[in-house]
């Protein structure tokens, strides 16, 4: 048995942080069925590379799920959507604040076809901000909460190279979620959780919102150097980049030794943690010249011998060659032909756990879903001429 079995979500979400907090729960046994615009679906869809007409953006994010083309602007379709709810154990929503107590489907109706119901909220910048309910996307938060300011070498802001608050919200959101079924399963009543890019961004900026109140201190750019040990950097060799993490000081004495340099070990500029930050520039000077004098087969040898963290720096291309990527990729299929997909980050030492391989149409569960609500084939035709379906 899986580890969601017998849990039924409705996914009403598009992009990103809504998409990829319900595939998290569908991969662990949730049945998912994701609510689409009639023709159109998820805007998802209509993003980056494709295959056989499909996204492989939402072919990765919708993975497993079931898809149901609902107009939800008619009163046939909200009546459908109620319906589904009356059902389901979860809600996921991303639109922007206000538009679902427009659609007439906010919490409090929600709450009133199934007091059962867990209702989850992801928005930018959280629900009762009534002067920023905008949109907002991975890119737009980490302009505003500082992330671009922080990444990076150049005095241009820098965009971290993937959606990272997105993914973020999403797996806050799929705690979220489970978290308040689990309640559910003592109360015997739904919940309302909410989420937001803006919160993600703050649970990821470890020290720096207290160091700022209480020292004044800017969280800036750093590059690739750790901010608080040293030496912590990345580092030219011969024949590319190796990213080294020595800043304990067990650590800074193994890489001395591999160095065969034992008496930085001691050297006063050098003797602990603070002397090392302090003298940063430096002490990355005199790794540099070493690494640089030798390949990364050699160091990354000498360097996992003597117990020193390092990494290759490779493209992703490249990584995704390595024996490790391939332990964590799945097969999928769009239609009949095959794709290579991340797998769930979570494993599961079940057998029975069932990978979900399929991606859906838009629309293409619209008769098994609705029939099993009692509407009749002639009902379904009939909506989906009104594109209501």
């Amino acid at each position: 048995m899986s580890l969601l079995n017998n849990i039924k979500i409705i996914d009403l979400t598009r992009f990103v942080a809504g998409p990829h907090c319900t595939l998290v729960l569908s991969d662990l046994g949730a049945e998912v069925i994701k609510i689409e615009k009639p023709g159109k679906g998820d805007d998802l869809r209509i993003i980056g590379p494709k295959l056989l007409e499909t996204s492989l953006w939402a072919a990765v994010l919708n993975r497993g799920k079931k898809s149901v083309s609902l107009n939800l602007k008619t009163k046939i379709g909200r009546e459908i959507f109620l319906k589904l709810v009356q059902e389901a154990d979860v809600l996921v929503e991303n639109f922007r604040p206000g538009v679902m107590e427009k659609l007439k489907l906010g919490w409090k109706t929600i709450k009133k076809a199934n007091n059962k119901l867990v209702m989850a909220r992801i928005s930018g910048y959280g629900q009762n901000n009534s002067t920023i309910a905008r949109q907002a996307f991975d890119a737009t938060i980490q302009a505003e909460t500082g992330f671009m300011q922080i990444s990076g070498e150049e005095k241009k802001p820098t965009m971290i190279g993937t959606v990272l608050l997105d993914y973020t919200t999403g797996l806050n959101t799929a705690i979220g979620v489970l978290a308040a079924l689990n309640k559910r399963n003592v109360t015997g009543k739904g919940e309302l959780i909410e989420t937001s890019l803006v919160s993600s961004a703050l649970s990821l900026s470890m020290g720096a919102v207290p160091d700022f109140f209480l020292n004044k201190k800017n969280f800036g750019k750093h590059g690739n150097s750790d901010r608080f040990s040293s030496p912590s950097n990345t580092y030219k060799t011969k024949d590319g980049f190796v990213h080294i993490m020595a800043g304990s000081d067990d650590r800074f004495a193994n890489l001395a030794i591999a160095m065969k340099k034992k008496s930085l070990i001691n050297n006063a500029l050098y003797k602990t943690p603070q002397a090392r930050l302090k003298n940063q520039s430096k002490i990355d000077k005199i790794v540099e010249t070493w690494t640089k004098k030798n390949s990364i087969k050699y160091l990354g040898k000498i360097l996992s011998n003597n117990s020193v963290p390092w990494g290759e720096v490779k493209t992703f291309s490249q990584f995704l060659k390595t024996n490790t990527a391939k332990n964590y990729l799945i097969d999928a299929k769009i239609k009949k032909s095959k794709i290579k997909v991340p797998e769930c980050a979570i494993k599961i030492s079940s057998k029975k756990n069932v990978i979900k391989k399929a991606i859906p149409l838009i629309g293409q569960n619209n008769n098994e879903v609705l029939k099993k609500l009692g509407y009749s084939q002639s009902e379904l035709i009939a909506y989906k001429k009104k594109n209501i379906l």
